[in-house]
């Protein structure tokens, strides 16, 4: 991949980050950055090591599971603030990211740090 490529697409991650929880489809994006879908996509898949989509979802929950640790904010506002409009759903991306249900991870997570 070419030098220019690589900057291009860390350019879209950081976009990506910083707007993490709006709404984001890879036609609006292509044409924000002039890029083609499959250069996009092969080049995030190249430097991300997964889909633009994958890395948005995995990075919500990661945010998540940090106000899991440090909040005491409810399950339920935490999904919604991650974008979604259910606490099953969120359960279950979490759960299949973590391999820990939310309430789990926060329950193990202040076992750890009061010991």
């Amino acid at each position: 991949m070419k030098s220019k490529d690589v900057q291009l697409i860390e350019k879209i991650k950081d976009y990506l980050d910083e707007r993490l929880y709006e709404e984001h489809s890879i036609q609006a994006i292509c044409r924000k950055f002039t890029i083609n879908r499959e250069k996009l996509q092969a080049g995030f898949h190249a430097l991300v090591k997964c889909t633009v989509h994958a890395y948005i979802v995995r990075r919500r929950i990661d945010r998540a599971a940090q106000c899991l640790m440090e909040t005491d904010d409810a399950i339920k506002t935490i999904a919604l603030e991650s974008g979604y409009k259910k606490q099953r759903s969120f359960n279950k991306t979490f759960k299949a990211l973590y391999n820990l249900t939310p309430a789990t991870y926060r329950k193990l997570h202040r076992t750890t740090t009061s010991e």
